[in-house]
């Protein structure tokens, strides 16, 4: 797994990254998972570049993208396209954490309502001054529990 990890090029992906936020595109990250190395991963578009990966191997990595997507700072100081190394640790799927994330800090997320998607998926958004971030999140009792306790209207 560690050889495919490697030849995917993320060094690459970061400084394109980089390169559109020099340019003051507005990024979408969208459709958060894991690869084959339990990484989580996002994949980024802009309206010039269509969906590339980004494995995010720290926090930093996210931070740094959404510092980009709120503020407009470029600055990737603490976010390395090279991360950790030996065993990952996953304790909850990176795109929830997020989106709880969102919730708890009264960042605004619209959801699409599930009566019109019954593809078995929570499907949100959230907008902000310099792009956008997309979840698709598959539909448990679980969230829908987390989200109805949160006075969050699905219908």
């Amino acid at each position: 797994m560690k050889d495919k990890l490697y030849n995917y090029g993320n060094t690459e992906a970061h400084n394109l990254i980089k390169k559109l936020m020099l340019r003051g595109e507005n990024l979408t990250i969208g459709f958060f998972n894991e690869d084959i190395t339990n990484y989580s991963c996002a994949w980024i578009e802009s309206k010039t570049v269509s969906a590339f990966k980004y494995v995010i191997f720290k926090a930093d990595n996210f931070y740094w993208l959404m510092n980009y997507l709120v503020n407009g700072e470029v600055e990737d100081i603490d976010a390395k396209p090279f991360g950790i190394q030996g065993e990952v640790e996953e304790e909850e799927d990176f795109q929830l954490c997020i989106l709880k994330n969102f919730i708890e800090s009264n960042i605004t997320v619209q959801f699409s309502p599930l009566h019109r998607d019954g593809s078995g998926f929570v499907r949100a958004l959230s907008v902000f001054d310099n792009g956008k971030v997309i979840f698709k999140l598959k539909k448990t009792d679980e969230l829908l529990d987390y989200l109805r306790g949160r006075d969050i209207i699905l219908l």
